[in-house]
């Protein structure tokens, strides 16, 4: 994920020949909370090597 200092993130999914390829847009709160348009998520825990996120799908 690439967190971006106005509020907002793309999420890298896994693209042509496994390059990094951006996913659709989201935002972030200084809460740890995360809202892309198919879901919401918090932020877990993290460490300089991790970021866990858990994930709720809206339907």
């Amino acid at each position: 994920m690439e967190f971006r200092p106005d509020g907002t993130f793309a999420p890298l999914m896994i693209g042509r020949g496994d390059a990094p390829s951006p996913g659709p847009p989201g935002r972030w709160d200084p809460a740890g909370r995360l809202h892309l348009p198919d879901g919401t998520g918090r932020i877990v825990s993290s460490a300089p090597d991790r970021l866990e996120i858990a994930w709720q799908d809206q339907q």
